[in-house]
């Protein structure tokens, strides 16, 4: 009589393997999320960077006063009267943290960044800045996985996210 040779893994193999898995996941795991921290730190500057980005490019393409203002890690973009919202971001992922700006930023229609002031009934006073203002400040920090990524703007509206 032949012996028939059964094909494939026995049970205590197949155990043994997964055992090994969970073990190598049990290890990656924790050191995984500080990256994963990270990603999500740079993820949330360059949403904050995209708003600004956006507000500039729409009040060059209307011609019009837009406004950026923060909140927390989120933000909500404007027109100059405040009745109609453009964009808007909710707030960031557990993990990361935000130091947003302290008031709202403006555009106006030539893109540059205008510097405003509520007057009278909340109207806004806005007037351009310009290079003798230094207006190249930093205007959030966002920490995630101890990296602590900045967003700065220029006074001719030009945004920058960089690492420090």
């Amino acid at each position: 009589m032949k012996s028939r040779r059964n094909k494939g893994f026995t049970l205590l193999e197949l155990m043994i393997v997964v055992a090994i898995a969970a073990i190598l996941l049990a290890v990656a795991v924790p050191m995984l999320q500080p990256q994963v921290a990270s990603a999500s730190a740079k993820a949330t500057a360059d949403n904050i960077a995209d708003g600004l980005r956006y507000a500039r490019q729409y009040a060059l393409n209307t011609s019009s006063l837009v406004t950026f203002s923060p909140n927390g890690c989120g933000y909500t973009v404007t027109t100059s009267t405040g009745t109609q919202v453009l964009s808007a971001a909710s707030a960031a992922p557990t993990g990361v943290s935000c130091q947003a700006l302290p008031q709202t930023v403006s555009f106006l229609g030539d893109g540059s960044v205008a510097l405003c002031t509520a007057g009278a009934q909340g109207a806004l006073s806005c007037t351009a800045a310009t290079s003798t203002t230094s207006l190249s400040k930093l205007l959030a920090s966002v920490n995630g996985g101890g990296t602590l990524w900045q967003i700065q703007l220029s006074y001719g509206g030009v945004v920058t996210t960089s690492p420090s």
